[in-house]
């Protein structure tokens, strides 16, 4: 049964209230005595509830905030009429992390190619795919990075790319035909086509990007068939667009502003299953604290080192049962991720999810579904070079818990293999060489 609307149901009450004062006043007897007057209540003041102040801190996206950053199917279609049809905003994100191509002069240029969502913490896509030509495939990418700050750095660099790139090397000549739009309530916004040839391989491709808070938006859009491309239109698009997330996030935090969690504290002594995986550590290990401080809060431990990097370090209970990897910063040596499980790096074991500690109660070995259902509005991310498929699970603070699956997410029989519970604030920062 379809629920009434709101109006319908107070209309439908207010009749049903006047039928039936109606009738118990045709049932009063028209001899009735004349009823005494009571005396009129004074009415209370009336306490009003006082209109917050509007939410004026970070613009940090997260999870289903990004889909209001996408653009429909009819839009898509207005804007890129040789385009295939695209389909509506979704939580997978597909990587190919190959690190080909030629080399860029420029440097900066090589941006033009790469993808962006590298180092990206949560996103959603919007997807426009040809069966018959891949080559003719695109999408809008709604990228979620750990801070303002690190959006900041990345549109800069994307931003350059206007002037810089007007005209450049990659092993044969190239341009970047582009306009940036001006800025609106903080959005910066930007589009234009790449054409090149590179070694005989011909590229055109037609890009919009737009950036706020700690959101940076893709559109992309290959165009070898010579199609036109208004890209101040993109820009002002994807811009606009932006401008209403960034209003519906402030008029979301007014009204339940964030809270950043605390690490709770934990018994180092107690075995390491009963310690509990959180954006901000593992039991006694809390990220952020430095490497003397970390390995001091697992007493008994033993410390392996690596000797092909100096950034990571495996740690061993007493009891020999358990096996975590701590992950330093590049910069300084702070710790910033921990991982439980398989790490994809050497000397990794089968897992036993019981001996190791658990992430809002799923554990290792546990169907994905799992992680899913207790980390609601994450991403489904598919790495192609490396054949990894996880779920990511992101705070609008930069911490992140990423789920490793054991197959393609899509299966229902896919497993949890390894947990890592990260500060992706402490990331290297993305460079360009």
């Amino acid at each position: 049964m379809t629920a009434a609307a709101p109006g319908r149901r107070k209309r439908r009450g207010a009749a049903f209230l006047a039928a039936a004062t109606a009738a118990a006043l045709i049932a009063v007897p028209g001899c009735a005595a004349t009823p005494e007057a009571t005396p009129t209540a004074t009415a209370s003041p009336v306490t009003e509830t006082p209109t917050p102040e509007p939410y004026d801190g970070p613009l940090l996206f997260v999870g289903d905030d990004l889909d209001a950053f996408a653009l429909t199917p009819a839009e898509v279609a207005d804007l890129l009429p040789s385009a295939p049809p695209a389909g509506e905003v979704d939580d997978i994100l597909l990587q190919y992390a190959d690190g080909g191509g030629p080399d860029f002069t420029p440097s900066v240029c090589g941006m033009l190619i790469m993808e962006t969502s590298m180092f990206s913490i949560g996103a959603r896509t919007v997807p426009w795919a040809d069966a018959e030509d891949t080559q003719n495939s695109g999408k809008q990418e709604i990228l979620q990075f750990a801070s303002e700050d690190v959006a900041a750095e990345r549109m800069d660099l994307l931003a350059s790319t206007v002037d810089r790139c007007a005209q450049f090397d990659a092993r044969g000549e190239g341009t970047f035909n582009a306009v940036a739009v001006p800025d609106e309530e903080g959005v910066r916004a930007f589009a234009g086509t790449m054409t090149m040839n590179s070694g005989g391989n011909p590229w055109r491709v037609h890009h919009a990007f737009a950036a706020v808070g700690n959101v940076v938006v893709h559109l992309r859009q290959p165009a070898l068939d010579g199609s036109a491309f208004d890209a101040e239109r993109a820009a002002l698009l994807l811009r606009d667009r932006a401008v209403e997330a960034e209003a519906a996030l402030v008029e979301e935090l007014t009204d339940d502003p964030p809270v950043a969690e605390t690490p709770a504290p934990a018994d180092p002594a107690a075995p390491w299953s009963d310690w509990e995986m959180t954006t901000t550590g593992v039991g006694p290990l809390v990220l952020g604290t430095s490497r003397e401080e970390a390995v001091a809060a697992i007493p008994g431990a033993t410390v392996e080192e690596f000797d092909w990097s100096d950034r990571q370090v495996r740690v061993v209970s007493a009891d020999g049962t358990s096996r975590l990897v701590l992950h330093f910063a590049e910069q300084g040596d702070a710790l910033a991720a921990v991982t439980a499980g398989i790490a994809n790096i050497q000397g990794d074991v089968e897992p036993d999810g019981a001996a190791l500690p658990a992430a809002g109660g799923v554990r290792i070995g546990a169907p994905l579904t799992e992680a899913v259902a207790a980390f609601p509005e994450g991403t489904f991310l598919r790495v192609v070079s490396s054949g990894e498929y996880f779920y990511e699970w992101s705070t609008r603070e930069g911490g992140t818990i990423r789920f490793r699956a054991d197959r393609d997410f899509s299966d229902p029989a896919a497993v949890i293999t390894g947990v890592t519970v990260e500060d992706a604030t402490l990331r290297t920062p993305f460079r360009i060489e």
